[in-house]
């Protein structure tokens, strides 16, 4: 993200308007003051709004976190294995049994998928039973598209 950019943009609007002013040197100072003041509001304000977006994007994702890092005093979004949860059921006892009752057409799809990722169909729907409800609570699977500053 390019906060110092973002202001620069700020900046500019507010002296493009205190022009309108006709050389008010009073106005210019009081526009020059109010910047001055709001700076690192506004620098806090978009910290805040990657941190909002880290947390929206990691509820979204099943076994990666994104996490808000300073790089040369600008905020980037960094996306990480989330190795807090467990993915997979590893090598615990496969005892227990359920049976459930799905359409034709969804047991083709889970069949295929787990061809797919070289698993067996039991061991596809642990893992993704495992992962599903190892999720944190709150996490919400419906926001998609981006966020630009």
């Amino acid at each position: 993200m390019h906060v110092d950019g973002l202001l620069a943009e700020l900046e500019g609007s507010v002296r493009s308007q205190v022009a309108l002013a006709g050389g008010d040197s009073g106005v210019e100072a009081a526009a020059e003051a109010l910047l001055g003041a709001l700076r690192p509001a506004i620098q806090q304000a978009a910290f805040s709004l990657a941190e909002q977006a880290a947390l929206e994007v990691t509820a979204q994702l099943t076994d990666q976190r994104v996490d808000v890092v300073l790089a040369d005093g600008e905020p980037v979004l960094k996306v990480t294995e989330d190795t807090s949860a467990p993915t997979t059921a590893g090598d615990q006892d496969l005892s227990a049994r359920i049976t459930v009752r799905i359409p034709e057409s969804i047991k083709a799809l889970v069949e295929d998928a787990a061809d797919g990722s070289g698993a067996s169909v039991n061991q596809f729907v642990v893992d993704a039973l495992s992962r599903k409800v190892s999720q944190k609570p709150g996490r919400r699977r419906t926001q998609r598209g981006t966020i630009e500053l």
